[in-house]
């Protein structure tokens, strides 16, 4: 506990000498006895002297040093709603008085705007948004405007037609590979000759016939737009480090691998790494990345993230469920000769079916006491899944009334303070 927080409440008796305290215009009157009540405050400092001054002036806000003067007459601190929580705890800092004090009564109003400053600086513009510093020239600016113009037409889709263009593209290509490694599990592809002619011979005479798959034609074309998008985004990405530590990038890389390691290696090499194909299939979760910029995911992103607490306690309770109904079924069922649970595994799997609402039906309790406690299970089984949604959905209307504030926000600019005492000195 602060030494400020200390109250000392003396009683005003006539003795005491009167000081007036102008704030902001407004003038109070009190007592040095009074202002003594909280040692090592702003103002219990000014008066502890064998002659105090008569009147001070400050030149801060009045409304709040009435609820500060009433802390030292009274010993309870409150805040008026109608001011911001950030101002309120820049006045009780100045006049030495520890925010920590406030009554419970106030204690939301003085805490919610900072808890809204706090949100807000979760949400960051751009995962690959760099700031540019004071110390950057003109010129350096303008020999990076068309990198950073070509990082946006990559990057973020809404920012013009050509950028939504480009989007549509990657999409269109991005499922046309997915759709080409799907199809390249059937059986029965469709594949052409192409037939190959000797270089310079008059005659024409064909040399021989390459059988090309049509899907090795379509991840060709695939690829070729892959990794010119990827390189063009390494190019122009503001910050190197940054744009390698984000994983959707991460995915984009190792989805190239693939097609490299099949155009540079030998068949049987190619055969012994081909589970890296499946990167490919990877590929299809950069659709997440095109809607990023969507407000409605944006919103979901955000929240998701501040339930994660929250949703990380939801597992522990499905586990301990599933321990405890599996075993309770298996004992129930022990004694029924047409039992479906020959051990107290298949239950665990017959409680997580039911815990989850889904109900396969292969395991199903035959006796009374069984069916109860399936019935039990199914119950709380639907509570846990109920349980996270309103947290979600607190979360999801928070931050999105806290993601409208920041669009609507304008960008702050260089504030020039002028320093008044220096220049009324000279």
């Amino acid at each position: 506990m602060s030494s400020v927080g200390v109250f000392s409440l003396k009683a005003c008796d006539g003795s005491s000498e009167k000081i007036v305290i102008n704030v902001g215009g407004v003038k109070y009157e009190t007592h040095t006895s009074t202002l003594m009540a909280l040692p090592g405050s702003r103002l219990a400092n000014l008066v502890d002297t064998k002659k105090p001054p008569s009147e001070l002036f400050f030149d801060r806000n009045p409304e709040v040093f009435g609820h500060v003067l009433q802390y030292y007459r009274s010993g309870k601190l409150h805040c008026p709603t109608n001011l911001c929580g950030l101002l309120l705890e820049e006045e009780f800092a100045f006049w030495g008085v520890s925010g920590t004090d406030v009554e419970p009564c106030c204690w939301a109003t003085f805490r919610q705007n900072k808890d809204t400053v706090e949100a807000l600086a979760q949400i960051e513009p751009s995962v690959m948004e760099k700031d540019e510093g004071p110390g950057q020239n003109h010129q350096s600016r303008n020999s990076r405007a068309w990198m950073q113009k070509i990082w946006v037409l990559f990057d973020n889709p809404y920012s013009s037609i050509t950028a939504k263009v480009i989007a549509i593209i990657s999409l269109f290509f991005i499922l046309l590979s997915f759709t080409a490694f799907s199809l390249q599990t059937e059986p029965n592809r469709y594949i052409f000759p192409f037939n190959i002619f000797q270089t310079g011979n008059s005659t024409g005479k064909c040399m021989g016939t390459l059988l090309v798959d049509s899907l090795d034609v379509v991840e060709l074309v695939c690829s070729v737009w892959f990794v010119f998008e990827f390189v063009m985004r390494v190019v122009s990405c503001p910050s190197k480090p940054r744009f390698f530590m984000n994983v959707m990038n991460i995915v984009d890389l190792l989805a190239l691998f693939p097609w490299f390691s099949r155009c540079c290696s030998s068949m049987n090499c190619w055969k012994a790494m081909s589970f890296l194909h499946i990167m490919r299939c990877i590929r299809v979760f950069r659709i997440f990345k095109l809607l990023q910029h969507v407000f409605g995911v944006r919103v979901l992103n955000h929240a998701l993230r501040a339930s994660a607490t929250s949703l990380c306690t939801l597992p522990l309770m499905f586990l301990i469920c599933t321990l405890v109904f599996g075993t309770m079924v298996f004992f129930t069922e022990l004694e029924n000769e047409h039992m479906y649970f020959i051990n107290i595994s298949s239950c665990f799997w017959w409680a997580v079916v039911t815990l989850t609402t889904v109900g396969y039906g292969d395991l199903i309790p035959i006796s009374g006491p069984g069916k109860l406690v399936g019935c039990l299970c199914a119950m709380v089984g639907v509570l846990l899944i109920i349980l996270p949604v309103p947290i979600i959905v607190n979360n999801f209307i928070k931050f999105s009334s806290l993601l409208k504030t920041k669009y609507s926000m304008p960008r702050k600019k260089e504030k020039h303070i002028v320093d008044t005492a220096r220049s009324s000195s000279a």
